[in-house]
């Protein structure tokens, strides 16, 4: 199989971290093709050097869909060359298994990533929370059936800035599965498990690495933006050969609280719906900010 990738990044000082130069270590193992999307000037090019073979470096603000644009449409009169294109981000870290074991059981599908949210944003304005079942874009694979049809050209193409990151979700990840599916399309996700839960990827990241191997951890949960969701205590035994010094972390893990009950608290607070869950972190951060990391 021949592959290309194009990889988002976005990092405020411009800088490449040396988690994401593993990680396209990684994705060279089983990609002929990287394309480093980045909104933002890059200060250490050099660091690319035998990883990315197109490094586009362009300000935006269309965040990481406007990003996957600009590679696609670098590689768009190439494209009949590859038989998979992939969209992945360097909003995790990982991969934490190799990648080819992974591709290789993702048969009998048209598309597929890695994880499923079942749930995001009304289409019209309001947001409300609804079931809208999507693959995440942190990392998708497309086959060439599906990236090299006009239709497909047009959505990523349609690609502008928008007023918040919720109708980025809701117009661009969620809306390019729907589009796939009402096109006939076939997708899978590698991991499928509590699919009660809106965001597997925060709230049972622990679970998901523990029982279904998955790959990657979003880095979000490392710089403590999701404190009142989860507690990432003791992530260093769950990581397996991935090198623990790539994760940075911004300041000490809080352990005020024993890390079994905060473990019990998050465990149990993520089998609630979005809005009950929604109470209960504003109820943490408001009276109870020393159970969070």
């Amino acid at each position: 199989m021949k592959r290309a990738v194009v990889f988002a990044y976005y990092d405020k000082n411009g800088i490449v971290k040396d988690y994401v130069i593993y990680y396209l270590r990684e994705l060279k193992k089983i990609a002929d093709t990287i394309i480093f999307a980045s909104c933002c000037d890059i200060k250490n090019p050099e660091a690319l050097n035998n990883l990315a073979d197109k490094i586009i470096a362009e300000k935006h603000d269309e965040y990481d869909f406007g990003s996957y644009k600009r590679g696609f449409l670098y590689l768009k009169d190439r494209l009949d060359e590859y038989d998979e294109l992939i969209f992945a981000n360097d909003s995790c870290y990982g991969p934490l298994y190799p990648l080819e074991n992974i591709f290789n059981s993702m048969t009998d599908c048209d598309f597929w990533g890695i994880t499923k949210n079942n749930f995001g944003y009304k289409k019209s304005l309001g947001h409300f929370f609804i079931k809208r079942p999507h693959i995440q874009s942190y990392f998708i694979v497309f086959k060439r059936e599906i990236f090299t049809q006009d239709f497909f050209a047009d959505f990523i193409q349609s690609v502008k800035h928008q007023e918040s990151k919720k109708l980025v979700v809701s117009n661009y990840e969620i809306g390019l599965t729907e589009l796939l599916k009402e096109k006939g399309f076939r997708y899978r996700t590698f991991i499928n498990a509590y699919e009660n839960i809106n965001n597997i990827t925060i709230l049972k990241w622990r679970q998901i690495i523990e029982k279904h191997k998955m790959p990657f951890v979003k880095k979000s949960l490392f710089d403590f933006r999701n404190t009142d969701a989860s507690t990432i205590e003791g992530y260093e035994k769950l990581l397996g050969n991935y090198p623990a010094n790539l994760i940075v972390l911004p300041r000490k893990i809080n352990k005020k609280v024993p890390f079994q009950i905060k473990k019990l608290i998050f465990d149990i607070l993520a089998n609630f719906p979005f809005p009950i869950r929604k109470l209960f972190a504003i109820t943490i951060n408001k009276l109870f900010p020393f159970i969070k990391d």
